[in-house]
């Protein structure tokens, strides 16, 4: 210590501040004797002058430095009273164990542990209380406000963990891995971290520390709100790990995910559970130096989709899409390979008691989200005690008790059980001897009296096991929980037969628990990119194979982004996606716009390819078909391995061909619908031996004429075939349904009458013989979409409303048509039995799953974004309106009117799980019998939105596809990933340090260049050859001539006249031999004034002429250089005095070198 009289008062002060606080410090069983080596010695630490030495000598020093060091100048009074508060800091229950471990002294060790300590809390104190030094001996500083509480009156509390956790005492991290303390002034904006084991305290009005990575809030301040900080934008789940030993081999608890974040502690954990034990004060860990796991997100369009946050719902495919393609960390993958505890090395085990373990399991099972920072690393929160320990608290137990050690082989923890109730009140000296004795130096104070509390109520664990608290980014948990529940259902069934009672505790479907265990293991295989367009059909060939048609821009203003990939042939066994060229045109010749230009024609391909629309396979003769705007429909051989299709025939129509169905029935019929007025729909006969040839029938509605027999459609707007459907029950297999709709011929609405709009016709045709079935309502209605039971002979319409009372909101309706004999109506007809009022504007896909004999479930996806759900059985109004988010593209005005909607969907195996798709991007599974919460999960997120998909006839596969021109496979097994291995690539993200391996897309297979048209769209023959050479051609001729003048180029040469190629207008009396006109000459280049000004632009440079006597004048400029030779030895000594190098004047170099200067001298 100085000598100085302010010095000696703080120390003096230090001295009384430490006698009282002596006076709190937990006494021993008096008149005990520690026993070491034999040897016994008086315990002298319970002295309070040997406790006044000790901090003279040991704590006084550094106090005093560091006070000087870092605050010089400071008043006698600020640093005595700044000195008490380091003191109260520094001495805590770790130091008081400390110093009766060392009896009366602490371990040098230790004492550089309380310098560092003493430190860290100068600054923070400093800080605090804004200490700013101005010059030696003058500080300006606050007055400083009473000491806070001594650390065993005020908790320590760690950084707040997520909602839902709450975590025990926890032993310090590993020595080895602590940094030392740098003497450097940290800035007050930085956190603080302690790296010492000393716990740090909590100060009044001073923000504790928090890891890095935390984010701040809007106002620029750390969040350190638990709630808050549970629901950033950064989400990933917390899971339970559970060890049995101390290796890497875990096993994982159940999570059960919540379907809202939540925004407080569960109720289990909303109090802190009370012991009679107060627990250790928590130590702050010091930041990992980890990169901070990002959670997966899907990329939209370049965009993040930051404005869908990660939930329960979604978190699952987002996390396997992350794993999928490369984002993640292989060692994490495999599961086997994890970070390890930060609390471990060092050998600390805590114990909590079985409430305190419930609690944190219980809060564990719920989605938690974490910001960037939050459980960096694995926590150990529990360590089962060892069969040497209990012994060993056994034996303690009894001699602390005087009882005798038992000899004979028993239960220890029956034993230990009976000795603490006998002896209840004597628990508190058991566990003082215990933490005095260090018999378990791994174990503090408040595990040993958790245990005691399990033991005494028969809590404690059959077998020892390790409990760990980690992120789970990849969702590793829920995999797990999904595998293990086919075996809970097979030992449920062994034990309870298929009534589904006993163990499960309630009736179960055995058979429809195991499909849907199956669909839910559906995951992203293969993903393929670049295909034309927007997929807008997909049907499978067989298990293994599917062909997709895509849109294609066709238009004259964008004919220039027209390309292959119209139409593909995918494989799911191989791997691959082969496009195919057969659906193209010749090239069209556009007039106007920049497509007409000849630099566009001739960089353009000569064929133009066209959108497929409609696909579909006859299974029973196994063909397939696909039609397009090219107006025709190809028939196709298909490999089943999905290595090939060859063309067996085509059938050309008047118009775009929208539609091409096939029928189940024996004959295999196939009916087509094109967009012309009349005879729009066509059923084909095919013949096997010439499919081109094939004979068919064509139909027309009635509404094409009105009552006098007049066309009813003009130029701009007509009746088109709107939606097709074959019967799917074998007693209506012959039947075909169509729905016909107002349709513009120009792609401009107004063109229809509004008495138009909502008009159409639901026309029923016998595909054998000919005949129309009567329908008996809604047969004038607009049709949207019309389907047939799969298992009954009935079928369901959506149609624009009818009827005189309908109630507000109903903008459509979905009828249901069943078959009645009615004499009044000439025969057999089909009349409406039920109508289902539906919201929405328009009705894309219509699907049926029969849930028992007579009813049903009947779903709509619509332009509203929404999928409304019905059941026959409880009336016309929904159960259900599954609703998706916001359109990924924008749009302007009324979504329904500008936005595609829901494009996809389709029932699983079984009732409980069906599919929707739609503009968001997102594939969503449902369970419409669950009335409270029918969304399952998001199954898949796509970059654009979802336009097509369809399952395999297996039902084990299922292929997406969207507005990107991307291909998506999902299957249960590996077999959709091919046969071809993964490729993958390292990228750097922007902004990123380091890079990370990323799935490399699969492209389409491209097809091979087909041969070029013979003629143009209007029948021209098409020269072969190119610009060039033509160019050379005329020139050959003398039809063109190059002017002299290079700035004009090429002009009419003396047989141009050959050519014809004259405009009769420009010259005089319309005779191409006669002179220009005055109007068309002044626009010639010749007759332009400004081409002469433009020559001089290009003059030559004149030639260099050789000067007379060159060599000798050359000679003698030589001659008058300096040479080295030519200097005298005193010049030499002199210019070698100066630095002058010899070779500087017999190799001088000329070149000029500049001096660099900084902007700001300019």
């Amino acid at each position: 210590m100085d000598a100085r009289p302010g010095a000696a008062v703080v120390e003096n002060q230090y001295a009384r501040d430490a006698s009282r606080s002596s006076d709190s410090l937990p006494e021993p069983p008096s008149k005990r004797l520690r026993i070491d080596g034999g040897q016994t010695h008086p315990t002298i630490w319970s002295s309070k002058a040997v406790l006044t030495e000790c901090l003279k000598t040991q704590v006084f020093p550094h106090i005093e430095e560091h006070i000087s060091r870092e605050l010089p100048g400071l008043p006698d009074d600020v640093r005595k009273e700044l000195g008490k508060q380091v003191v109260a800091l520094v001495s805590g229950p770790e130091f008081s164990a400390e110093y009766k471990r060392g009896n009366g002294r602490i371990s040098p060790q230790y004492e550089q542990h309380v310098s560092a300590r003493a430190l860290a809390e100068v600054r923070a104190l400093a800080r605090h209380h804004n200490l700013r030094v101005n010059t030696p001996g003058a500080v300006t500083h606050v007055p400083v406000p009473a000491p806070p509480a001594r650390l065993s009156e005020t908790p320590i509390h760690p950084p707040p963990l997520p909602a839902g956790i709450r975590l025990p005492s926890l032993p310090s991290p590993s020595v080895q891995q602590r940094r030392p303390a740098a003497p450097i002034r940290q800035s007050v904006e930085a956190p603080r971290f302690s790296h010492s084991p000393i716990p740090v305290p909590v100060i009044p009005n001073r923000k504790p520390a928090i890891p890095n990575g935390v984010a701040r809030d809007q106002d620029g301040g750390r969040n350190h709100n638990p709630d808050v900080r549970a629901n950033r934008f950064k989400n990933s789940p917390v899971v339970i790990v559970i060890d049995d030993d101390n290796d890497d081999d875990s096993k994982h608890l159940q999570l059960l995910p919540l379907k809202k974040p939540p925004t407080a502690l569960p109720p289990n954990l909303s109090t802190p559970i009370k012991s009679e034990y107060p627990p250790e004060p928590h130590r702050i860990p010091p930041p990992a130096n980890l990169p901070p796991v990002t959670p997966p997100r899907a990329n939209v369009k370049g965009k993040l989709r930051g404005h869908v946050p990660t939930s329960p719902a979604n978190f699952r495919s987002r996390a396997h899409a992350a794993v999928w393609r490369g984002q993640h960390d292989q060692a994490v993958d495999d599961g086997k390979a994890h970070t390890r505890s930060s609390w471990f090395p060092q050998g600390k085990q805590p114990y909590i008691c079985s409430e305190m373990r419930r609690g944190i399991i219980n809060g564990a099972h719920q989605f938690i989200r974490l910001n960037h920072g939050d459980l960096f690393q694995p926590v150990t929160f529990h360590v089962d005690f060892t069969l040497e320990e209990v012994r060993c608290l056994q034996v303690l137990t009894r001699q602390i008790l005087g009882l005798p050690t038992e000899k004979k082989k028993k239960d220890l923890k029956k034993d230990l059980q009976r000795l603490l109730k006998k002896n209840t009140p004597h628990i508190e000296r058991v566990l003082k001897a215990a933490v005095r004795e260090n018999r378990l130096p791994r174990r503090s104070k408040s595990d040993i009296a958790h245990f005691f509390k399990d033991v005494m109520n028969q809590k404690t664990a059959s077998e020892p096991m390790l409990l760990r608290l980690q992120r789970d980014d990849y969702d590793r948990q829920g995999d797990f929980v999904r595998s293990s529940r086919i075996h809970s259902l097979l030992f449920a069934r062994e034990i309870s037969g298929h009534r589904g009672y006993g163990s499960m505790r309630r009736p179960e479907n055995f058979s429809n628990e195991f499909r849907k265990c199956r669909e839910d293991s559906l995951e992203l295989r293969s993903e393929w990119t670049d295909c034309a367009g927007d997929i807008s059909t997909i049907v499978w060939v067989s298990d293994h194979s599917f062909i997709c048609g895509t849109t294609e821009h066709s238009d004259s203003h964008n004919q220039q982004y027209n390309k292959p990939g119209n139409l593909v042939l995918g494989s799911s066994s191989l791997g691959t996606l082969r496009a195919y060229p057969d659906h193209r045109i010749v090239r069209p010749i556009v007039e106007k716009g920049e497509n007409s230009t000849d630099a566009m024609i001739q960089s353009q391909d000569p064929w133009l390819y066209s959108s497929v629309v409609s696909s579909d396979y006859d299974s029973v003769h196994d063909r397939a078909f696909t039609s397009g705007f090219d107006r025709t429909v190809k028939v196709w051989r298909v490999e089943q391995s999905g290595s090939a299709m060859h063309l067996l025939g085509e059938w050309r129509h008047g118009g775009n061909v929208n539609f091409v169905a096939t029928s189940r029935h024996e004959s295999g019929m196939v009916a087509t619908a094109a967009d012309v007025a009349q005879d729009a729909v066509r059923i084909y006969d095919i013949s096997e031996n010439a499919v081109s040839g094939s004979p068919f029938r064509s139909y027309s509605c009635s509404r094409i004429t009105d009552a006098e027999g007049n066309s009813v459609s003009t130029e701009k707007w007509a009746y088109f075939p709107a939606t097709m459907q074959w019967g799917r029950h074998p007693a209506v297999r012959h039947m075909l349904l169509v729905g016909y709709s107002p349709r513009s011929r120009t792609n401009n609405e107004l063109d229809i009458p509004e008495d138009r709009k909502d008009s159409g016709e639901l026309c029923l045709w016998d595909g054998l013989t000919g005949e129309r079935w009567k329908i008996t309502s809604a047969t004038t209605q607009n049709v949207f979409e019309v389907l047939w039971h799969p298992t009954q002979p009935w079928f369901i319409a959506a149609t624009s409303p009818l009827g005189l009372e309908i109630e507000d909101g109903v903008r459509t309706q979905i009828r249901v048509f069943r078959e009645t004999d009615n004499p009044d109506l000439g025969g057999k007809a089909y009349s409406p039995i039920k109508t289902l009022d539906c919201a929405a504007l328009d009705i894309n896909e219509l699907t049926i799953m029969p849930n028992s004999l007579v009813f049903c479930y009947i779903t709509a996806g619509c332009t509203d974004g929404n999928t409304y759900v019905w059941d026959t059985a409880l009336g016309d109004k929904p159960i259900h309106v599954l609703r998706h988010g916001a359109p990924i593209e924008e749009y302007r005005g009324d979504r329904e009117c500008e936005d595609v909607g829901v494009k996809f969907t389709a029932w699983g195996t079984t009732p409980d799980r069906f599919y929707t798709g739609s503009s968001d991007g997102v594939v969503k599974v449902w369970n419409v019998r669950s009335l409270r919460k029918p969304l399952v999960r998001d199954l898949l997120e796509v970059p654009g939105p979802v336009s097509c998909g369809m399952f395999s006839p297996d039902q084990s596969k299922l292929v997406i596809g969207d507005a990107t021109g991307r291909v998506f496979l999902l299957s249960f097994d590996q077999d959709g990933q091919g046969a071809k291995q993964p490729s993958f690539m390292r990228v750097q993200p922007p902004g990123a340090r380091t890079s990370r391996t990323v799935r490399r897309p699969m492209p389409v297979m491209q097809h091979k260049e087909p041969p070029a048209p013979a003629y143009d769209a209007a029948g021209r023959p098409i020269e072969p050859e190119s610009g060039p050479l033509r160019a050379k051609t005329y020139l050959a001729q003398q039809y063109l001539r190059i002017h002299p003048n290079p700035t004009i180029g090429a002009v009419q040469g003396p047989k141009y006249a050959e050519t014809g190629l004259f405009l009769p207008e420009a010259h005089l009396n319309n005779d191409p031999s006669q002179p220009l006109l005055a109007r068309w000459e002044v626009t010639q280049q010749e007759a332009k004034g400004g081409h002469e000004a433009r020559r001089d632009m290009f003059r030559k440079l004149r030639a260099v002429k050789e000067a007379p006597d060159l060599a000798s004048l050359h000679s003698k400029n030589a001659n008058l250089d300096l040479k080295w030779e030519g200097i005298s030895d005193e010049t030499k000594l002199e210019l070698q005095r100066e630095g002058v190098k010899e070779q500087y004047i017999t190799n001088p170099d000329y070149a000029l070198h500049y001096e660099e200067s900084s902007s700001d001298e300019f």
